[in-house]
């Protein structure tokens, strides 16, 4: 299946559920992976990004789909359901970009996608 630090597209890419790219971190329950997302919104304490938290090209030479192009991270830790999928792999991140990944939702409590937006919606009137 996915490894930590897999960069993946949603196959619904609506804007209440997988719009922007999921950072793979771990798996949650039967149906539902822990994960974040990366956005170009500095909103909302969104943690930039560098280039060497990316992997340009896979084991085979090819060039990703998804590298760093002036990255955030969203500060959330997220529970990504099974139903946006099937999910495919576009990106990965490089060791430095999974312990950034690491460190910066360890802390927190993992929240659905809904419950991060109606919080940082809230938090924005």
């Amino acid at each position: 299946m996915f490894k930590k630090g897999d960069i993946l597209e949603a196959t619904d890419r609506t804007v209440t559920a997988g719009r922007h790219y999921v950072l793979y971190l771990e798996g949650f329950s039967q149906d539902d992976f822990i994960g974040g997302m990366i956005t170009h919104s500095q909103i909302n304490g969104n943690l930039e990004m560098e280039s060497d938290h990316f992997e340009f090209f896979d084991d085979n030479g090819n060039a990703y789909q998804v590298v760093y192009d002036r990255t955030y991270l969203v500060h959330a830790k997220l529970i990504k359901p099974r139903i946006w999928g099937p999910y495919t792999k576009v990106g990965c991140l490089s060791a430095t970009g999974i312990t950034f990944f690491e460190n910066s939702i360890e802390p927190l409590a993992a929240e659905t996608f809904e419950d991060y937006r109606r919080r940082t919606i809230n938090s924005n009137i």
